[in-house]
């Protein structure tokens, strides 16, 4: 019952990477029974199959429809799981989702439509819950094909994107603005800030490169998959390139599976891409970018980064001499500008009044050994 990891070199975040639910422990006898353990998409899920360990165990799934779990008879701390099941209802319109909030049959909600968001800031007493979330909003551009190519052109189309009143206005001040790709304070590491939103300096930058006042650039597009906000935040930031840089840049809504077959070619001038944290550490978000990394896909490679992240950060002796390095890193990305950081997350639930035991957090997870629900205000 014991699990014992040697580990290659020191790893300041290993903690957080047991949290991660690759590292939750499986009964291989059930997974074998119905396959490889490498098998993907084997029975050994189904509800009549299933082995667990957790608080819970899987009773009922309809595609679509529902997944029940029961309280476990045999969970090892059984005695502080306070409720006696959960019902979760899949849903792909967060509309819907809230409306079924409001008829009284959701405690939770996983997200919140935007529009909605500043009418329920303003009740009294409001079920709207706002918190910080381990994750950033970007657009990732193709590296590999000119202009983007031209580190200049990258900068200049990143200076020219107001983040402050696109966060304020289409955002309805539900998230932050991300200056860089790691989140603020991520376990006390302070992303860099090298820029600001500079009107000027971009067309600067756009003329240096050869193009003064937009003139001769090419077309280039925008592709996002399909969600009402990735086409709201695209509309956005091609109203201000056309303003400040004169530049006619074209939108893309792709369905999901062909969104992603895009990304993964570099079948792309810009995509809209997001990272949320697996573990809270820097290191998650700024490996990302190493060459060959297979979530890098902007075509970004710069051996010192690379040297930055995989030999050098490792070997710091103090966690503020690993910052130091991890800031060094990201200040080169950022500077290099593959990506254009847009909003840090935030989380955003409806919770009923009845909820107890489901504090906030930063990979905005939930264990519900401790929820329950006050009898008082259900």
């Amino acid at each position: 019952h014991t699990l014992q990891v040697q580990l290659n070199a020191p790893t300041p975040y290993f903690i957080q990477l047991m949290d991660h639910h690759s590292t939750f422990a499986v009964h291989r006898p059930t997974i074998e029974k119905y396959g490889k353990a490498t098998d993907r998409f084997t029975r050994w899920t189904r509800v009549e199959n299933i082995v667990g360990n957790g608080p819970f165990r899987l009773s009922e799934w309809k595609l679509n429809r529902r997944i029940t779990v029961e309280k476990s008879d045999t969970y090892w701390d059984r005695e502080k799981v306070k409720l006696n099941g959960i019902v979760f209802y899949p849903t792909e319109s967060i509309t819907s989702e809230e409306r079924m909030f409001r008829a009284g049959q959701l405690h939770y909600t996983q997200t919140v439509p935007l529009e909605k968001a500043p009418g329920y800031q303003a009740m009294d007493n409001s079920p709207y819950r706002q918190a910080p979330y381990l994750g950033t909003y970007f657009y990732g551009f193709n590296t590999q094909r000119p202009p983007l190519s031209d580190r200049r052109v990258r900068r200049a189309l990143s200076l020219a994107v107001d983040r402050q009143t696109l966060v304020e206005t289409v955002l309805q001040g539900a998230y932050t603005t991300a200056w860089a790709i790691t989140p603020p304070d991520t376990l006390g590491y302070q992303p860099p800030k090298l820029f600001d939103f500079a009107p000027g300096e971009a067309r600067r930058l756009l003329a240096e490169a050869g193009y003064p006042d937009g003139e001769g650039f090419p077309a280039l597009e925008v592709i996002f998959n399909t969600s009402e906000n990735h086409r709201k935040i695209a509309v956005a930031l091609q109203q201000m390139w056309q303003e400040v840089l004169n530049i006619d840049i074209t939108l893309a809504n792709q369905e999901w599976k062909v969104y992603q077959d895009s990304v993964k070619r570099l079948d792309f001038d810009i995509s809209r891409r997001s990272w949320i944290g697996d573990y809270v550490d820097a290191n998650n978000f700024l490996e990302l970018f190493v060459t060959g990394n297979g979530n890098n896909r902007t075509g970004f490679s710069n051996p010192r980064y690379d040297q930055l992240i995989l030999e050098v950060a490792p070997r710091a002796r103090s966690t503020r001499e690993r910052h130091a390095i991890l800031v060094e890193a990201e200040t080169l990305l950022m500077e290099e500008m593959p990506i254009l950081p847009i909003y840090t997350y935030s989380s955003q639930h409806l919770v009923h009044p009845s909820v107890r035991g489901m504090p906030p957090n930063l990979m905005d997870s939930v264990n519900f050994k401790y929820v329950w629900l006050d009898q008082a205000t259900r």
